[in-house]
């Protein structure tokens, strides 16, 4: 068994130390000078101090008590925080009013032992209230010292320069440093670098922190979400950036649609081009009756969805305009499949390993395998073009899955590729994917759950299952790949040159939409499947 890795107690440091240095490597020339000047600032420390200023940015806000930072890694709390304070990296007793130590710093208790002239019944929000918005001055009565972090939108530059986020932090690189992931070494380089302009860096900094406040505002409140348009950034030159300027847009709309402000969501809605921001407003457009607008919308999402499930939206929305304009639209009806019906021993464990064994006893091998094999197929099929260096795909070195990834266009980025990887399989050449699990074994894939799928079991998928039949499932699957991942039957079985996908069902379980998704598909393809409704047994 392999020696579980320790970390040494300064290990976030080291961690820390890859923003600062993918940040002056790749992304000099977009710093300002005062970044410039804090990051050599920050080279110069000492080690202890400069693990000191990471843990603040590790912590919440730009305000901290001395008594509550104690670390092994820091011998002099005090010394640390002298070279900090000389360096400008931290101010110490700052400039703050009565009101916001209180806030930030002092507990109820506190509070009142410092403030005895205020009522001790109230709780600590109403002791606050109560407080001036004053300067304090009275620092040699605090039991430790207040610290004030400065240059506090540093930990928002680099990280957003590394993760293309803020949300990320540093406890992204624990499961590196235990060893726990591996990633690919796909290729980077400073011509296809995330960013190529400030403005990008700034825009997206600021969506994030708007992104921050969605979440903390109450949303049925359209004072709130007025706020929150009024402070939307621009459109900036970036497809990744404006994709998330959109969503937060779509998200914003919705929630105008949801306090009935149609007019409102519409113009939103209208601003974007991501899902589902047509479907929204042919569904505004059925409640204001606006028919001839409704069909319109529906017809440009059939011509030319965006996606599968856009396309699924627009046929079911289709059904809506034909009765309003009074036609009779039958039920699409269910598609046919086999199936077992079993009455099972459930008592002892669930029903997919019961179903499992009742399989295996019939000369069948078993796999419970859910969404993993296909899965699998797909990320070893597909793993020149999921990790090619394509531009806005890899920011920085720790990525298991392209930034891309689920875009509309991530297929045709990689067309070539694709292609090929098809063109290989179709000429028989099964061979080069085992290969491939031994090369790439444990090597983080979005696709590929090493520790669920066995070499086993995708020796067996690929011995068994027609190459034709296996290039059309993974076709099915480009056509959306967040849409088709998921609803792939529990399990599938081998018996000589046989195989066959089975979904189960336990008693009171029904197919599902993404369920039934598939299984049009497998119908369509002639792929051997079956719905095993199993009943408990009944004991005597």
């Amino acid at each position: 068994m392999q020696k579980p890795v320790e970390l040494t107690p300064d290990y976030y440091l080291d961690n820390f130390l890859k923003l600062t240095q993918h940040a002056t490597h790749w992304y000099s020339d977009l710093l300002l000078e005062e970044e410039h000047h804090w990051l050599t600032t920050f080279k110069q420390l000492g080690k202890p101090s400069q693990c000191l200023l990471v843990r603040l940015y590790s912590r919440k806000g730009c305000l901290f008590r001395s008594d509550k930072l104690n670390y092994q890694e820091i011998p002099s709390l005090h010394q640390a925080l002298s070279e900090l304070e000389q360096s400008g990296l931290i101010e110490l007793s700052p400039t703050l009013s009565h009101q916001e130590l209180a806030s930030n710093l002092l507990t109820k208790s506190e509070i009142s032992a410092l403030y005895p002239e205020l009522p001790k019944s109230l709780k600590k929000d109403n002791l606050v209230e109560c407080l001036s918005n004053t300067e304090f001055n009275q620092f040699d009565l605090l039991e430790f010292s207040v610290i004030r972090l400065n240059a506090a939108h540093m930990i928002d530059v680099l990280l957003t320069l590394f993760f293309a986020n803020t949300h990320q932090d540093l406890s992204q690189f624990v499961l590196d440093d235990l060893g726990l992931h591996q990633f690919e070494h796909y290729q980077l380089s400073k011509e296809r670098r995330f960013f190529d302009s400030r403005e990008q860096i700034d825009r997206l900094i600021e969506l994030s922190q708007l992104s921050n406040l969605y979440w903390q505002f109450d949303r049925k409140d359209k004072t709130n979400l007025d706020l929150l348009i009024e402070a939307m950034p621009d459109a900036v030159k970036h497809d990744y950036v404006d994709r998330k300027r959109e969503h937060m847009l779509n998200d914003i709309a919705r929630d105008y649609e949801r306090i009935n402000e149609l007019e409102i969501a519409l113009a939103l809605f209208e601003q974007t081009q991501l899902p589902p921001s047509r479907e929204r407003r042919a569904r505004i457009y059925d409640k204001l009756d606006q028919d001839t607008r409704l069909s319109d919308i529906v017809t440009n999402m059939l011509e030319a969805p965006i996606n599968a499930s856009e396309l699924e939206v627009a046929q079911k929305l289709e059904q809506r305009v034909k009765r309003k304009l009074g036609q009779k639209v039958p039920r699409t009806p269910k598609p046919q499949c086999n199936e077992h019906h079993l009455e099972l021993d459930l008592s002892q464990q669930r029903v997919e390993l019961v179903t499992k064994e009742h399989f295996e006893k019939l000369g069948w091998q078993v796999f419970y395998a859910e969404n993993t094999l296909l899965n699998a197929l797909f990320g070893l099929t597909f793993w020149d073009a999921i990790f090619a260096p394509v531009e806005g795909a890899f920011i920085n070195a720790y990525q298991h899955r392209p930034l891309d990834l689920y875009h509309s266009d991530f297929a045709s980025k990689r067309e070539k590729l694709i292609t090929s990887a098809f063109n290989s399989l179709e000429t028989g050449n099964t061979k080069q994917l085992i290969e491939r699990y031994d090369a790439k074994i444990g090597i983080s894939n979005p696709f590929v759950h090493w520790g669920a799928v066995s070499k086993a079991l995708i020796e067996h998928a690929l011995t068994t299952i027609p190459t034709s039949m296996l290039v059309d499932l993974l076709s099915v699957q480009l056509r959306d790949l967040k849409l088709y991942r998921n609803g792939m039957p529990d399990l599938i079985a081998f018996r000589g040159e046989q195989f066959e996908w089975i979904e189960v069902k336990g008693p009171g379980d029904k197919l599902q939409d993404n369920q039934w998704r598939w299984i049009k598909e497998f119908n369509r393809l002639k792929v051997p499947f079956s719905v095993c409704y199993v009943t408990a047994k009944t004991t005597t």
